[in-house]
């Protein structure tokens, strides 16, 4: 089985392309970093160098390819232009498809959005039929890219579309900030709310591709794919004070304050923002709740997320300390 890869060198893309050469797939990854490249060919990848903007490279890309998963994305961070979401998530998947299309070959396009495309959704989870309403220009270019792959899924691409929620584990440094703050005490809830997420660990959203490029019944569905069940952020941040070793939150910082702490770090220069305590991008993640019905994806799929939190943020946090992004424990 050929399968391609788009951002096979992120986060997701380095752990499924680990798990397919496991498989004894063939894997093709399509990046834009030659030294990336050069270390995929190494570990057994078959490496296509380009943009997925440009045509000629995704079309060589694909040529015997039967599985596509289109992982290539542009993580949401304070202060990237709109532009930059735009030319990666709905440009590049606009190629994409358009080669895909000339690929007899092909048998299933597995594309990943995300969970954000829904916006806020309250304390109630939000099911695969929810409305859209993107809160940023990350989720505004993720629903735009999944508008495309619906228009070519009516035209008769073999594709399924994988909404993931928040994504934890080996490898990801998007949270590591989370975790540094939570080790140092600094972290508080804020506001008085209790706050919902929905994580799923990364092992457990490798095996959810793999299934959504396999399974019969995949094809032209919509998937979320999280945990079995949600957590609010207290007990997310008390779950990794207790595989850091340190005592949990206590207390909550109350939202007017936060907010005036937001305020500010948006009137830094973009390439300081990532530095602000607060951004009113961060401040939304921390205080509005975002959890999903995941029923269909076990119904339709047999899927269900096997990793319980304790033991992902157990293994997160080990990772961290082995590649020096958090001090060793004392105990």
């Amino acid at each position: 089985m050929r399968v391609l890869v788009t951002g096979a060198t992120g986060f997701l893309g380095v752990n499924l392309v680990q798990r397919l050469l496991a498989g004894c797939e063939s894997v093709r990854v399509l990046t834009r970093s030659a030294a990336k490249a050069a270390l995929l060919a190494k570990q057994g990848a078959d490496p296509v160098v380009g943009e997925i903007t440009d045509r000629q490279t995704s079309s060589a890309a694909l040529q015997g390819v039967e599985i596509v998963y289109h992982l290539a994305g542009r993580l949401f961070a304070p202060g990237v232009p709109a532009a930059e979401y735009y030319r990666t998530h709905v440009e590049g998947t606009r190629a994409l498809l358009d080669c895909c299309r000339e690929q007899p070959s092909l048998r299933r396009f597995v594309h990943v959005s995300t969970t954000g495309v829904l916006g806020v959704t309250g304390e109630r989870p939000a099911d695969e039929s929810a409305p859209s309403a993107p809160t940023n220009a990350y989720e505004q270019t993720k629903w735009k890219a999944e508008l495309l792959v619906r228009e070519a899924l009516q035209q008769g691409l073999p594709a399924v579309i994988v909404r993931p929620g928040l994504v934890y584990g080996p490898g990801d440094l998007h949270l590591l900030g989370f975790f540094r703050t939570i080790q140092r005490g600094l972290f508080r809830p804020i506001g008085s709310q209790p706050v919902w997420l929905h994580p799923i660990y990364v092992d457990d959203l490798v095996a959810a591709f793999l299934c959504c490029g396999q399974h019969p019944q995949a094809v032209g569905e919509c998937f979320h794919m999280a945990g079995q069940k949600p957590v609010t952020i207290a007990t997310l941040s008390s779950t990794i004070a207790a595989a850091l070793g340190v005592a949990p939150p206590r207390g909550m910082i109350p939202l007017p304050p936060a907010l005036a702490v937001a305020a500010v770090g948006d009137l830094l220069p973009a390439r300081l923002k990532p530095l602000a305590p607060l951004t009113r991008s961060r401040l939304d993640f921390l205080t509005h709740s975002r959890v999903y019905d995941v029923t269909k994806a076990q119904q339709v799929l047999g899927f269900v997320a096997a990793t319980d939190l304790p033991v992902g943020i157990a293994q997160t946090v080990a990772w961290y300390r082995q590649q020096g992004y958090l001090p060793a424990s004392h105990s």
